[in-house]
């Protein structure tokens, strides 16, 4: 399992960081943009302190955020998500956790952080449609483009 999810959070790591160069430039005016950002960082946050202890802020999931504060979120939960991963002997434990409405759920490491990957994956794509839509390039963040990189 380590294997699979030590590439895939390079990856993640990679392309959120290609967008947050993008974004830094600031020439789009979609305020989606920003918030669907800002729920990446926010939704990685939150998973990790489901799993582990954080001593960072967990903002609410749809929180908007100034670019710069989603940025170091990103770039904090990213590392920590890394070394969750090198550090893990056991990915099929159980992961017990309160959903944000209150529901209890109990999920396998392993496909927590399988859905926080492929959670940011889903929402860079929404963010490169409003690109797009602006005449903005979007960058290439298909995970072929990080392999070739």
């Amino acid at each position: 399992m380590k294997k699979q999810l030590q590439p895939l959070y390079d990856y993640n790591r990679w392309a959120n960081d290609l967008f947050a160069e993008v974004l830094d430039k600031g020439e789009y005016k979609h305020k989606k943009i920003d918030l669907f950002f800002s729920h990446i960082a926010a939704a990685q946050m939150t998973w990790l302190s489901r799993i582990t202890e954080v001593d960072k802020k967990v903002p609410g999931v749809f929180e908007l955020m100034p670019h710069e504060e989603t940025c170091e979120l990103l770039n904090y939960s990213n590392q920590r998500y890394i070394e969750l991963i090198d550090e893990c002997q056991d990915f099929d434990q159980l992961v017990h956790y309160t959903t944000t409405t209150g529901e209890p759920f109990s999920n396998r490491l392993a496909d927590l952080l399988t859905h926080v990957a492929n959670h940011g994956t889903h929402h860079r794509g929404q963010i490169a449609l409003l690109l797009r839509e602006e005449g903005i390039a979007p960058p290439a963040s298909d995970y072929i483009f990080y392999l070739r990189a």
